[in-house]
């Protein structure tokens, strides 16, 4: 037993000479190995995801500030005849 290593790590047979080491070490090295591809595919995913999301974000705040924009153009006209009284003359003309 090494320095390092405590008395309840489990042991690992190792493959080159036959000695026993710690288990975490063969495992971190095969997890090592497919980590970093899954990590990165799901990170290049996440990223193309959030790409299409903010587009359809920015369409619909778009579509909204025109609608906002119309409203606001629609009350101004509406502001404007009331204070040149057309609307009570277009009113009682229906």
């Amino acid at each position: 037993m090494s320095e390092t290593q405590s008395i309840t790590e489990p042991k690992a047979e190792n493959s080159v000479n036959g000695t026993a080491g710690p288990a975490q070490a063969a495992d971190a090295s095969a997890g090592a190995a497919l980590k970093p591809p899954f990590v990165e595919t799901l990170r290049e995913l996440s990223t193309s995801w959030a790409g299409v999301a903010i587009g359809y974000g920015r369409i619909a705040l778009e579509g909204a500030a025109r609608a906002l924009e119309r409203s606001a153009g629609k009350l101004g006209e509406l502001q404007e005849k009331l204070k040149k009284g057309e609307v009570a003359a277009a009113e009682g003309a229906r």
